[in-house]
């Protein structure tokens, strides 16, 4: 219920095709659309209604949508109820009824279905992240198969990805082993430069 209030109140404006980023300002808002990658982005990007692809301004710090105010005690309260009743209550039961394996497997599909922005976790070569699907590309309801490196006939594949409606998790490669290694050296070069230059 929350998220499609936030939902309601977001400015629903996309992006040209080349960024493909929504508004992350309230709807009704005065001044141009904004939206940033991450949560951490030392930018954003800027631009109007009927900007061209070279309309884009790009701005130093972060912009998130948030709701107005701190959400009531009572729907504080909710969240927390269903939060025990979904991995407290069934978790238990799953775990005493069936296995605990089915348990975990329970809790871990609760947490993917709680996804409301895109979290990913780089572990050297491979990244982990769920995420939502845009909305113009809603895929099967349950699905498994491959990451991709590129939309190409002959990408290769780079992980595996997990969808249950909107939401998806991916463990993939950043970069093909041979690539890895090849900027990895790089990156090494790039941080003795800076060092040589900071002294």
């Amino acid at each position: 219920m929350g998220a499609q209030v936030m939902r309601r109140r977001q400015c629903p404006t996309w992006s040209k095709p080349e960024i493909g980023l929504q508004c992350q300002r309230r709807a009704q808002h005065d001044g141009p659309h904004q939206a940033s990658f991450s949560d951490g982005s030392p930018s954003h990007f800027e631009w109007k209604d009927r900007d061209n692809r070279f309309g884009y301004e790009v701005r130093p710090g972060t912009v998130r949508y948030r709701p107005d105010g701190t959400p009531s005690l009572a729907y504080c309260l909710g969240e927390w109820t269903a939060s025990v009743l979904l991995f407290g209550v069934f978790g238990t039961l799953m775990w005493v009824m069936c296995s605990p394996v089915a348990a975990v497997m329970y809790c871990l599909v609760v947490v993917l279905l709680s996804v409301r922005r895109p979290h990913f976790v780089d572990v050297g070569r491979f990244t982990i992240g769920v995420f939502l699907v845009p909305r113009r590309n809603y895929p099967p309801f349950f699905a498994i198969g491959f990451a991709w490196y590129g939309p190409e006939p002959d990408a290769g594949r780079n992980g595996l990805q997990v969808t249950i409606g909107r939401r998806s998790l991916m463990v993939c490669a950043l970069l093909p082993r041979a690539e890895w290694a090849e900027f990895q050296r790089r990156k090494a070069k790039r941080e003795t430069r800076q060092k040589d230059s900071a002294q």
